[in-house]
Protein backbone atom coordinates (compact mmCIF):
# COMPACT_ATOMS: atom_id res chain seq x y z
CA UNK A 1 0.00 0.00 0.00
CA UNK A 2 1.24 3.07 -1.09
CA UNK A 3 1.10 6.11 1.92
CA UNK A 4 0.16 9.56 1.37
CA UNK A 5 2.55 12.31 -0.23
CA UNK A 6 1.63 15.56 -0.12
CA UNK A 7 2.87 18.26 -2.43
CA UNK A 8 2.67 22.12 -3.00
CA UNK A 9 -0.13 23.37 -4.68
CA UNK A 10 0.27 26.84 -5.94
CA UNK A 11 -2.31 27.82 -8.45
CA UNK A 12 -1.43 31.67 -7.71
CA UNK A 13 2.09 33.30 -6.83
CA UNK A 14 2.50 35.15 -3.28
CA UNK A 15 1.17 32.49 -0.48
CA UNK A 16 3.47 33.88 2.01
CA UNK A 17 2.13 32.91 5.42
CA UNK A 18 -0.58 30.84 6.93
CA UNK A 19 -4.35 31.35 5.96
CA UNK A 20 -6.20 32.59 9.20
CA UNK A 21 -9.45 31.22 8.10
CA UNK A 22 -11.56 30.12 5.24
CA UNK A 23 -15.39 30.44 4.47
CA UNK A 24 -17.05 27.70 2.14
CA UNK A 25 -19.63 28.60 0.36
CA UNK A 26 -21.93 25.82 -2.17
CA UNK A 27 -24.25 26.46 -4.64
CA UNK A 28 -25.89 26.76 -8.22
CA UNK A 29 -21.85 27.52 -9.79
CA UNK A 30 -19.97 24.85 -7.35
CA UNK A 31 -17.98 24.93 -4.39
CA UNK A 32 -16.52 28.50 -3.57
CA UNK A 33 -13.63 28.70 -0.96
CA UNK A 34 -12.17 32.11 0.45
CA UNK A 35 -8.57 32.05 2.23
CA UNK A 36 -8.43 34.69 4.51
CA UNK A 37 -4.83 35.95 5.01
CA UNK A 38 -5.44 39.28 6.25
CA UNK A 39 -6.34 38.36 9.68
CA UNK A 40 -2.90 36.79 10.55
CA UNK A 41 -0.54 39.14 12.26
CA UNK A 42 2.25 40.54 9.46
CA UNK A 43 0.06 38.26 6.96
CA UNK A 44 -0.99 39.18 3.01
CA UNK A 45 -3.69 41.81 3.00
CA UNK A 46 -5.71 39.45 0.22
CA UNK A 47 -8.03 37.17 0.12
CA UNK A 48 -7.71 34.04 -2.43
CA UNK A 49 -10.81 32.92 -3.82
CA UNK A 50 -10.45 28.97 -4.88
CA UNK A 51 -13.64 28.08 -7.19
CA UNK A 52 -14.59 24.24 -8.02
CA UNK A 53 -16.77 25.21 -10.98
CA UNK A 54 -19.43 22.52 -10.96
CA UNK A 55 -20.24 19.46 -9.35
CA UNK A 56 -17.77 18.22 -6.33
CA UNK A 57 -18.33 14.70 -5.49
CA UNK A 58 -17.13 15.43 -1.67
CA UNK A 59 -16.01 17.65 0.58
CA UNK A 60 -15.04 17.63 4.19
CA UNK A 61 -13.81 20.00 7.04
CA UNK A 62 -12.72 19.31 10.53
CA UNK A 63 -10.69 20.93 13.31
CA UNK A 64 -6.83 20.39 12.67
CA UNK A 65 -6.37 18.20 16.30
CA UNK A 66 -9.39 15.49 14.99
CA UNK A 67 -8.23 15.22 11.09
CA UNK A 68 -7.03 11.69 10.58
CA UNK A 69 -4.12 13.18 8.53
CA UNK A 70 -2.46 13.43 12.00
CA UNK A 71 -1.51 9.50 12.09
CA UNK A 72 -1.59 8.91 8.84
CA UNK A 73 1.34 10.98 7.26
CA UNK A 74 4.94 9.62 7.57
CA UNK A 75 6.44 12.05 4.72
CA UNK A 76 7.60 15.80 5.68
CA UNK A 77 4.71 18.17 4.34
CA UNK A 78 5.59 20.69 2.56
CA UNK A 79 6.41 23.88 4.74
CA UNK A 80 6.63 27.97 3.97
CA UNK A 81 9.42 30.06 4.20
CA UNK A 82 11.30 32.38 5.66
CA UNK A 83 9.89 33.84 8.71
CA UNK A 84 6.66 31.10 8.35
CA UNK A 85 9.05 27.67 7.86
CA UNK A 86 7.69 26.44 10.75
CA UNK A 87 3.91 26.22 8.96
CA UNK A 88 2.80 23.83 6.89
CA UNK A 89 2.16 25.20 3.36
CA UNK A 90 -1.64 26.02 2.93
CA UNK A 91 -2.35 24.13 -0.39
CA UNK A 92 -1.52 20.95 -0.89
CA UNK A 93 -2.48 18.26 -3.52
CA UNK A 94 -2.83 13.94 -1.39
CA UNK A 95 -1.42 12.06 -3.80
CA UNK A 96 -2.47 8.26 -2.94
CA UNK A 97 -4.98 9.42 -0.99
CA UNK A 98 -6.36 7.42 2.12
CA UNK A 99 -9.47 9.34 1.70
CA UNK A 100 -10.31 9.45 -2.16
CA UNK A 101 -9.37 5.38 -1.49
CA UNK A 102 -12.08 4.68 0.84
CA UNK A 103 -14.65 6.00 -1.81
CA UNK A 104 -15.99 3.08 -4.04
CA UNK A 105 -15.84 2.81 -7.65
CA UNK A 106 -19.87 3.16 -7.37
CA UNK A 107 -19.87 6.61 -4.83
CA UNK A 108 -17.58 8.18 -7.10
CA UNK A 109 -18.66 7.22 -10.95
CA UNK A 110 -18.32 9.94 -13.42
CA UNK A 111 -15.39 10.90 -11.04
CA UNK A 112 -13.26 8.44 -11.22
CA UNK A 113 -10.21 11.35 -12.26
CA UNK A 114 -10.86 13.54 -9.03
CA UNK A 115 -7.92 15.12 -7.50
CA UNK A 116 -7.64 15.65 -3.51
CA UNK A 117 -6.82 19.07 -2.35
CA UNK A 118 -6.12 20.33 0.93
CA UNK A 119 -6.47 23.54 2.25
CA UNK A 120 -4.93 24.54 5.63
CA UNK A 121 -6.11 27.79 8.11
CA UNK A 122 -4.60 27.98 11.25
CA UNK A 123 -7.48 25.78 12.80
CA UNK A 124 -9.35 24.25 9.83
CA UNK A 125 -8.61 21.13 7.52
CA UNK A 126 -10.92 21.28 3.95
CA UNK A 127 -10.34 18.32 1.95
CA UNK A 128 -12.16 18.85 -1.31
CA UNK A 129 -12.24 15.78 -4.15
CA UNK A 130 -12.71 17.48 -7.68
CA UNK A 131 -11.63 16.00 -10.96
CA UNK A 132 -11.05 19.39 -12.79
CA UNK A 133 -8.35 22.23 -12.41
CA UNK A 134 -10.20 24.79 -10.10
CA UNK A 135 -10.20 28.33 -10.75
CA UNK A 136 -8.08 30.30 -8.15
CA UNK A 137 -7.60 34.36 -7.99
CA UNK A 138 -6.42 36.57 -5.74
CA UNK A 139 -9.09 39.34 -3.96
CA UNK A 140 -7.39 42.53 -2.86
CA UNK A 141 -8.29 44.25 0.34
CA UNK A 142 -9.38 48.18 -0.27
CA UNK A 143 -7.03 48.68 2.96
CA UNK A 144 -5.89 46.98 5.90
CA UNK A 145 -8.38 47.20 8.25
CA UNK A 146 -11.20 46.08 5.68
CA UNK A 147 -13.61 43.34 7.13
CA UNK A 148 -13.21 40.18 6.11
Amino acid sequence: MELERYEKWEPVEGITNPVHCARINEGEQGLSITLIFSKTVDGLHAKLRINFVGRTPAYTVHEEFVHPWNVAFVEPIPKLEGKWVGWTFPLLIVKHSTWLKSFSESQIVGYADSIHYRLMTLDKIVDVLYDGVPEASWVQQANSTAQN
